[in-house]
């Protein structure tokens, strides 16, 4: 057996070997949290940049987004404008074409007065036309009479209305006092043309079918002529009196 040694132990030197052990220990930490700190900084920085960099890419995308709305605002302004400039377009060819075809009419009516050609002599039932007067069971009437070629001398005398239609099952005919409402022209007085409008009471149950105008000279060998015309109601115009 052989023989065991004894060394004796140096309590200052283990002393000094756990005083370094930990401070090692704590150096190893603290450079442990730096590093990590420095990393954190790192990281924190390129969030920063990253997150800058998308505020930025964000502001340049809204004012994009914002720039096309207003294009699109300008666009659409752009056709409402163009397209009421049209219908304003159509509307004016369309009074101008109403305008044009009332100046052939009143040409066509004029020539035929101060020059008839083959058309038939004396006096004549140029145009009549209904309206509604606005009042119910009343009708506004325009007549118009002219005097064709030998027209160096007036006209004068009456106008006499006549309408038929139904009552229930039954055919009647009115006229004169039975229609005609107070202030209406019937009474008649020119040289080349006049124009008479009134207004006629129809019965509540009664349904016009037909009236016919009757225009009678008292000069000129007692003229007489007429016209029978459908019961139709036009649109009033504003140069209409009565």
């Amino acid at each position: 057996m052989e023989d065991m040694v004894l060394v004796p132990v140096n309590r200052r030197h283990r002393r000094r070997v756990r005083v370094y052990g930990a401070l090692a220990v704590l150096l190893l930490v603290v450079t442990s949290f730096i590093g990590g700190q420095i990393s954190v900084h790192q990281n924190t920085s390129g969030l920063e940049r990253d997150l800058s960099h998308y505020r930025d890419r964000a502001r340049a995308l809204d004012d994009s987004l914002q720039s096309a709305r207003n294009e699109l605002a300008l666009h659409r302004t752009s056709v409402q404008v163009a397209q009421q400039a049209q219908e304003q377009v159509r509307s004016e060819i369309r009074d101008l074409r109403g305008q044009m075809a009332e100046l052939e009419e009143a040409v066509a009516f004029y020539k035929s007065v101060m020059a008839p050609g083959a058309v038939e002599q004396g006096l004549r039932i140029e145009k009549f036309d209904l309206a509604a007067a606005g009042t119910e069971g009343e009708v506004a009437f325009r007549l118009v009479l002219t005097q064709v070629g030998d027209n160096r001398n007036n006209v004068t005398g009456d106008v006499l209305l006549r309408l038929a239609g139904r009552q229930g099952e039954e055919t009647v005919q009115l006229s004169g006092s039975d229609i005609l409402l107070e202030g209406s022209e019937t009474r008649f007085r020119f040289r080349y043309f006049q124009e008479l409008t009134g207004r006629l009471r129809l019965p509540a149950d009664m349904q016009p079918e037909q009236i016919t105008v009757e225009a009678i000279s008292g000069t000129r060998r007692n003229q007489k002529t007429e016209k029978t015309y459908i019961w139709q109601l036009q649109e009033r115009g504003g140069a209409w009196a009565g």
